[in-house]
């Protein structure tokens, strides 16, 4: 297993679970620290210099791990789930450029957020058809440009749906199982949702399903400033065979600095 920080596109204003700023910066610092990957939340990927940012992150002796889009439901109000039919084209439309910018650094797109919630539509039934159609879609822009849309199980106070890796794999399920539908973990949500962590991430692991995996403790904190079992998630990832990458995603508090230093000096000693 390797490990990735998570940093902000230039177009994104602000995000409380990732580093934002000046990349020439902070992507170099990412890597003095020890990491090997970053992962980008992204907005609007047509606001964004990709030759560069290909410079930047090849210069930092980096590869980018995964394309992370929270902020496009937070900054420009694009839910794939929404009363207003516009919005749910827009946001299709959206998720389409930000697939085609993930294929570019050869990664997968991953919806969390921005799927939005069912209790926006007249039903839950509504809701489920508009999330499917558009999911659909997405699934086969993606097989023509040869990456993944990447489900995120999130927590009840985020959306109303896909909570659980259980209901998350129910869906993949109905919709046949195409090759380029995913999900991630995040142990932050799961320590929420699920029953046990470590059972739900051998679900996923034995489902041949999940991808990626996204860690922050159980105050949203850097790993190992909550209290979470460390121990006992990182050796059940390993026992069960997960062999890819362990991303951060978690409140840069006190700083971004010091957050990815204790984040990667107490996952790397797990490892």
């Amino acid at each position: 297993m390797k490990l990735a920080y998570m940093a902000a596109t230039p177009e994104v204003r602000s995000m409380p679970l990732c580093w934002v700023g000046d990349l020439d910066r902070i992507l170099p610092r990412v890597a003095e620290i020890g990491y090997e990957g970053i992962e980008f939340q992204i907005k609007d990927p047509s606001r964004i210099d990709r030759a560069k940012l290909e410079r930047q992150v090849r210069d930092a002796g980096l590869v980018c791990t995964a394309i992370s889009t929270g902020q496009v439901g937070a900054e420009d109000g694009l839910y794939l789930v929404h009363p207003d039919e516009e919005v749910r084209r827009r946001a299709v439309e959206r998720f389409k450029a930000i697939l085609d910018f993930a294929a570019d650094f050869g990664v997968d797109a991953s919806i969390g957020r921005a799927r939005g919630t069912l209790r926006s539509a007249p039903s839950r039934e509504q809701g489920w058809a508009w999330f499917r159609a558009a999911i659909e879609q997405l699934v086969e822009h993606a097989a023509r440009r040869g990456n993944r849309v990447v489900l995120e199980p999130q927590m009840r106070f985020n959306t109303d749906f896909l909570n659980t890796f259980d209901e998350t794999i129910q869906f993949i399920d109905a919709l046949g199982r195409p090759a380029q539908l995913v999900f991630e973990a995040d142990f932050f949500h799961q320590a929420l949702e699920e029953k046990s962590i470590a059972a739900a991430l051998v679900k996923g692991q034995l489902s041949g399903l999940m991808t990626y995996v996204q860690l922050g403790d159980s105050n949203r904190l850097a790993p190992g400033w909550g209290h979470l079992p460390w121990v006992d998630l990182i050796e059940c990832l390993r026992a069960a065979g997960y062999d890819g990458w362990l991303a951060m995603e978690f409140t840069q508090a006190p700083d971004s600095d010091r957050a990815a230093r204790q984040a990667h000096d107490f996952v790397r000693a797990l490892l």
